[in-house]
């Protein structure tokens, strides 16, 4: 994406942040870090562009990276000060917790596993520090699905049942309980998928909006219902498969363009396992275009990885698919 749509799209956004900035002055944040203590006008506007850096990460926009690397960096170096009270330090801590675990996601994005892994892991410390227990175990749980993204289903199942203990609301059980379907669909057992999906889609139904706290406030049926499907597939059941990806796709937020080609992916995943050549080839065309559009190495991974496995396969829709993708991939 060049500056200038980069621009278009978030434009607005950023002129407020440099509004506030200005309103607030810098001397506010060169007060903080030169050893006085920390200014609440300024952390309540950390806060806000926090949230704000959150809602921007979740589309194509390769310089918020940069955004809330710096914001994370700022929120740090406060903390190091040590001059603050104790509630000032519980919000101070709930803020850089938020801006890690953007961070981390980011880089799991870019398949930098190591540095997403060191960011969530700060996350779960900060958030423990303001006393945030759904920010702590939801910061968990994306290491555990980190783990069953890099074939470690084991070790996510254990993450998981350690992090659930400490949740206080149903949007963030809601979104463990998914990933533990996925890690015991992996591990081939089948009890314990359909287990942690009724689970899932029990806690869903009890998600009151005023009570869910905003690092899971985008958890829905769509992630529940997709997700099951790629419970399905591992578990050898293309076509329940098929229905709980379609319902996923059709209710998904379209914002939400990395999640989108991955569960494109799954779906072409499912029409080729119900041996539907030219279902398969339209959908992983599909999740290839919005991967390249996300912008996120991940999901391009995804989709590339699966296409490889069509190498050998001679009708005529895979075929042209394997030149779509390398005309877009060389692009």
């Amino acid at each position: 994406m060049d500056r200038r749509s980069f621009l278009v799209l978030s434009g607005s956004t950023l002129i407020d942040i440099a509004a506030d900035w200005a309103r607030i002055e810098p001397r506010h944040l060169s007060q903080a870090l030169g050893g006085q203590r920390v200014d609440e006008e300024l952390l309540t506007w950390l806060e806000l562009r926090s949230g704000e850096l959150r809602t921007l990460a979740s589309g194509p926009h390769p310089h918020v990276s940069g955004l809330i690397d710096a914001h994370l960096n700022t929120a740090i170096d406060l903390i190091a000060q040590d001059r603050y009270t104790p509630p000032i330090g519980r919000r101070l801590h709930a803020v850089t917790a938020d801006l890690a675990h953007c961070a981390a996601w980011l880089r799991f994005d870019a398949d930098r596993h190591a540095d997403a892994q060191r960011h969530w892991q700060a996350a779960v410390h900060a958030a423990h520090q303001a006393g945030d227990r759904d920010l702590a175990a939801v910061a968990l749980s994306d290491l555990a699905y980190q783990a069953t993204w890099l074939s470690r289903p084991a070790d996510a199942v254990r993450v998981l049942e350690l992090a659930r203990s400490r949740t206080r609301t149903p949007a963030a059980r809601s979104l463990l309980d998914v990933r533990r379907a996925r890690a015991c669909a992996v591990l081939q057992d089948r009890q314990g998928t359909g287990r942690a999906l009724a689970s899932a889609e029990t806690e869903l139904e009890r998600m009151r909006p005023q009570d869910t706290p905003p690092v899971v406030s985008w958890m829905s049926m769509a992630d529940v219902s997709a997700d099951a499907g790629r419970c399905w597939l591992d578990l050898g059941d293309p076509g329940r498969a098929d229905s709980s990806i379609g319902t996923g796709l059709d209710e998904l937020d379209p914002r939400r363009s990395r999640t989108k080609a991955v569960f494109l992916t799954y779906h072409a995943e499912g029409s080729l396992q119900g041996r539907d050549a030219a279902a398969a080839a339209t959908d992983a065309r599909t999740a290839l275009d919005a991967a390249l559009g996300s912008g996120a190495a991940r999901c391009v991974d995804l989709v590339s990885a699966l296409i490889r496995r069509l190498d050998n396969r001679t009708e005529q829709p895979i075929v042209e698919l394997r030149e779509y993708a390398r005309e877009r991939l060389a692009g």
